[in-house]
């Protein structure tokens, strides 16, 4: 157990340990209360913890007594979902007095690894802070990286331990590549400074995911109190161009129909909370047969059920009704943009009529009301892209009175291995002004506003494109404390002597196809030419 002072139900079975058994850490960058509601972070620890050859602790931090001594930690694992992360790292690292650098770590410190979408996708400008980074499911990795350094275990040579882990696929040794740029800023290029290390890096990636994976402990203290999780899929087959989940994840696999059901049923043996998660869950091709199998477990047991966002074109009756049932009285749905011009362009092939027909549908079955999520600054839009959103949302408020509609906005960021990946992110004040814009309008009609702050997803786009010249700077902004003022103040005695481009120059320039990009090492399952040639359809 983590804490004594906090209940913990476990799903399965911890087996014993050997005596010399590894000690790891495994952390999560964030408060107990947020990583013990992060399915992937709990299944990839319920890994370790069933492995005999490893004695794993759960690392958050607020974590306030460790079962194991700091100094007796041989490897500290951590789970990176998102670009700011990087905070929670280093509040982690420093409260253990564990170098930020792994250049600046020896033998008495424990090899850093971490993995997620965000390393996988662009790790370069984390890449100075870890010694191993694993690209793609952890579950493919992991165990095949402890097995690797059981072997190396006793030696004295931290690189030789290393490059020892390095001959893994889907294993990223940062230190063992050297990066040069351009006077423009570009890079120039990335070589490896071990002849073993491959040139190209390949995501690792689970072909068949027949089991599906669900909370292995369970707590009241999270986010999602006593809730048991159960992932229906991974990755989504329509690649709208924007979309990294969609590309990373590449293919999209859905784990068996009889595997969910069991899993279901294991989760109400055990707590009165289902939530059902992926990227686009109804693509499952059982799953009118998942919604029949909860109906018929709600007639034997009451339980609350949650869903992530449904795909419009997908909703169906028995879909809202399962929701219902389960006292879901909202949910989300993705459009992307009011224009269908511009859903075109961006690949979300989805009608104004698909989107007026589920709203009906969620309308008439019971739901109270639906969050709509849309993207503004995407590439190509225009002034008349954002009045055709409020149009929209104008008919649809006049279509479903008494039903409650949020709009829910983001800005645009460019991500790495997406046909988006080269393109331009309007200034900020240009995309405040779309805001300013659609929240005039919106209060008008009586629809409820939520956008996302501009300038944090400037910060995102920043590190989505950036490369290892951040590093400093990623030390600084934590130093200040991780708050928006501290960029700017954090780039200013960074430029003192140092050598960075411009943060508008990592955020928002187009990128030429010819241009060496920080991630382009990493093959992740889709070749740069068709990324390129779906770039050129949407744009064209």
């Amino acid at each position: 157990m983590q804490n004594k002072s906090i209940e913990e139900k476990f799903i399965y079975s911890p087996v014993p340990k050997d005596k010399d058994a590894i000690p790891l850490w495994f952390c999560f960058p964030s408060t107990y209360m947020i990583g013990m509601s992060s399915l992937g972070y709990l299944a990839l620890f319920r890994i370790f913890d069933q492995n005999k050859g490893i004695y794993p602790e759960r690392i958050f931090t607020d974590t306030e007594n460790t079962i194991h001594n700091p100094k007796e930690i041989e490897l500290a694992g951590f789970s990176f979902s998102f670009e700011l992360d990087f905070l929670g790292v280093f509040k982690i690292l420093s409260k253990y007095n564990i170098p930020f650098r792994a250049k600046d770590r020896t033998n008495d410190h424990p090899i850093i690894f971490g993995g997620g979408p965000v390393l996988t996708a662009n790790p370069e400008p984390y890449a100075d802070f870890f010694d191993v980074i694993n690209l793609g499911d952890g579950e493919e990795v992991l165990t095949e990286l402890v097995n690797a350094y059981k072997e190396v275990r006793y030696l004295q040579n931290r690189r030789e331990k290393l490059e020892h882990l390095a001959k893994i696929r889907g294993v990223y040794v940062p230190s063992l590549y050297n990066v040069e740029y351009n006077s423009d800023d570009t890079i120039k290029s990335y070589t490896r400074n071990n002849p073993k290390t491959p040139e190209i890096l390949t995501k690792r990636c689970i072909e068949t995911l027949t089991d599906c994976v669900y909370t292995p402990i369970l707590t009241k203290k999270t986010m999602f109190s006593d809730m048991f999780l159960i992932e229906t899929s991974r990755g989504c087959p329509r690649r709208c161009a924007f979309c990294l989940a969609s590309y990373l994840n590449l293919p999209s696999r859905y784990p068996d129909f009889k595997s969910i059901i069991n899993s279901i049923d294991i989760g109400l043996n055990n707590t009165h909370k289902i939530g059902l998660l992926g990227a686009l869950i109804t693509e499952h091709p059982e799953f009118d047969r998942i919604c029949e199998h909860i109906l018929f477990k709600r007639k034997e047991k009451k339980f609350e059920l949650s869903v992530s966002s449904l795909r419009a074109d997908k909703i169906t009756p028995l879909m809202i009704k399962t929701l219902v049932e389960g006292g879901q009285k909202n949910t989300t749905i993705a459009i992307e943009a009011g224009s269908e011009r511009l859903r075109k362009v961006i690949n979300k092939n989805l009608s104004e009529e698909e989107i007026r027909s589920s709203i009906k549908i969620a309308r008439e079955n019971g739901l109270s009301g639906l969050k709509i999520y849309g993207m503004i600054g995407l590439p190509t839009e225009t002034q008349e892209d954002i009045a055709e959103l409020v149009n929209l949302m104008n008919k649809l408020k006049k279509e479903n009175k008494g039903f409650k509609l949020t709009l829910s906005i983001s800005s645009f960021v460019p991500k790495a291995h997406t046909p988006f990946q080269w393109e331009v992110r309007e200034d900020t004040k240009d995309i405040e002004k779309k805001n300013d814009f659609l929240k005039k309008e919106l209060h008008k009609l009586g629809i409820e506003f939520k956008p996302t702050s501009v300038k944090w997803d400037y910060v995102q786009a920043v590190l989505s494109r950036g490369d290892r010249r951040l590093s400093p700077l990623l030390e600084k902004v934590y130093e200040y404390n991780g708050s928006l003022g501290s960029w700017g103040r954090s780039y200013k005695e960074f430029k003192d002597g140092q050598e960075c481009p411009s943060y508008d120059w990592y955020a928002l320039r187009k990128r030429d196809y010819n241009e060496i990009l920080p991630w382009d090492f990493i093959d992740v399952g889709i070749d740069k030419q068709i990324l390129i040639k779906e770039h050129q359809k949407v744009i064209n």
